[in-house]
C-alpha cells in the first residue's frame, strides 16, 4: 500500500530530528530512520495493525522502542500519515 506522509508529519520528523540532533547526530539519523522504515515495512503491509484513533476515521501506529504514535488514515489504497508525535506531547492534528 502506498504511504504518503502529511506536510505536517514531515516537520514533526523535521523537528524530532533537530531536537535530538543537539545532543546526538547519530541518534537522530537512526530514530528517524526507525520510524520511516516501521512505516514502510510494517503498516505499509498491514494498514489495520494500528489502534482506533482517539479522532473520528483514523488510527495510531505505536512505533516499537521509542515513545512515538503516528496518527494515520487510509483511504482507498493509500496510508496517509498525520503527524509523528511524542506521547508526552498534546495532540494537535
Amino acid at each position: 500500500m502506498e504511504v504518503r506522509f502529511s506536510e505536517s508529519s514531515l516537520e514533526d520528523l523535521r523537528a524530532i530530528r533537530e531536537y535530538i540532533c543537539a545532543n546526538n547526530e547519530e541518534t537522530a539519523k537512526k530514530l528517524v530512520s526507525h520510524i520511516v522504515a516501521q512505516v514502510e515495512t510494517i503498516l505499509a503491509l498491514n494498514p489495520a495493525i494500528g489502534r482506533p484513533g482517539r479522532i473520528l476515521r483514523t488510527r495510531e501506529f505505536i512505533i516499537s522502542k521509542y515513545p512515538y504514535i503516528l496518527p494515520y488514515q487510509v483511504r482507498e489504497n493509500t496510508i496517509y500519515i498525520l503527524r509523528v508525535l511524542h506521547t508526552s506531547r498534546k495532540w494537535e492534528i
